[in-house]
């Protein structure tokens, strides 16, 4: 009886030794980045469900050399990525800047108490996009690994005044949210910038560059409103194409809305050469919305019916009116 209960506890004590290895293993695949060749973008899956990417610097990674990565033959690699969450053992290989393999992970669980110890709050529940209530800390240390989520990282945002959950650092550090990058959107005007906000700066891209090439232009916009101008491509660029075409006092809502509706200068140019010279923006952004495009007209002239006031045309879509009703309604 005594050796069946040891071999149930060996037979036991195997099981969860697999179950942990299978849990800490995966696969990855990794692209240098074609416009930095210091950097290369990294894609690791250690669960079918459990996929994440992130560009980093080659420098993150020990013992993985440029001219292994842009070998012109398939060439063997082995190298390790050191964080104080865990390490991530690699073994592939890559050719012409592309690679794949295996990978092991060793989580550190010490680094949660490190970080609770710093007065970080390590809430599970808040965690839910690493478990919900179901939290597992090799998963959150793997996230934290992946992304090098460091006591440093965390400090330096500390020192910002930003003072957040380890989960809420982790978003920051996926969307690279620096000590830098803050510093520079608090000496553009925005002083007291939130943790969301800076991370949906970050996400839409509005970057200082961005907010100082706007007000060069004329636009002293509110955070809100330069992201609503990067998400949808409202840029002095645009701006000066619809200037040169007669639409130089339209306001931030209407270059938006435009952008929104696919107000573009060819479809202008196309309106004008059927006749419509002086739309307004309205105009414009109504005929975009109800479908009234160049061919709905010129099948229209070919009924018969030309130059059709914008406004007809409009009710004409609404009510679904077109060339075809109108020619069976004459047979």
């Amino acid at each position: 009886m005594k050796r069946i209960a040891t071999l149930t506890l060996v037979v036991s004590l195997f099981a969860a030794v697999a179950a942990f290895a299978a849990d800490n293993e995966g696969t990855w695949t990794a692209q240098l980045d074609s416009k930095r060749p210091d950097r290369i973008y990294f894609s690791v899956s250690r669960k079918p469900t459990h996929q994440m990417g992130t560009t980093l610097p080659l420098t993150t990674f020990v013992g993985l050399t440029s001219a292994q990565i842009s070998a012109a033959s398939t060439t063997p690699v082995q190298f390790e990525r050191r964080a104080e969450a865990g390490k991530l053992a690699f073994e592939g290989t890559f050719r012409n800047g592309k690679g794949a393999g295996q990978f092991t992970f060793t989580p550190n669980p010490a680094f949660i108490e490190t970080v609770r110890n710093m007065g970080v709050d390590v809430d599970k529940r808040r965690a839910k996009h690493l478990g919900g209530n179901n939290w597992d800390q090799d998963e959150q240390l793997f996230s934290l690994a992946v992304h090098d989520v460091s006591t440093a990282y965390i400090r330096s945002l500390i020192a910002e005044g930003y003072r957040v959950s380890l989960h809420e650092y982790l978003e920051m550090r996926i969307f690279d949210v620096t000590p830098e990058y803050i510093r520079e959107m608090r000496s553009l005007g925005f002083k007291d910038i939130s943790k969301d906000e800076l991370v949906a700066s970050k996400i839409h891209r509005v970057t200082p560059k961005f907010i100082r090439d706007m007000r060069a232009a004329g636009w002293d916009l509110s955070l809100d409103e330069l992201q609503s101008s990067a998400i949808h491509g409202a840029t002095p660029q645009f701006a000066e194409e619809m200037r040169k075409l007669g639409y130089g006092n339209l306001s931030h809502d209407s270059l938006v809305s435009f952008r929104i509706h696919r107000v573009t200068a060819e479809f202008i140019e196309e309106m004008r050469k059927l006749g419509y010279d002086n739309l307004t923006a309205n105009q414009l952004v109504s005929m975009r919305i109800h479908r009234v495009t160049p061919e709905f007209i010129r099948e229209l002239e070919a009924a018969g019916y030309v130059k059709v006031p914008v406004d007809k045309l409009v009710s004409m879509r609404i009510h679904g009116i077109d060339a075809k009703m109108i020619k069976s309604l004459r047979d």
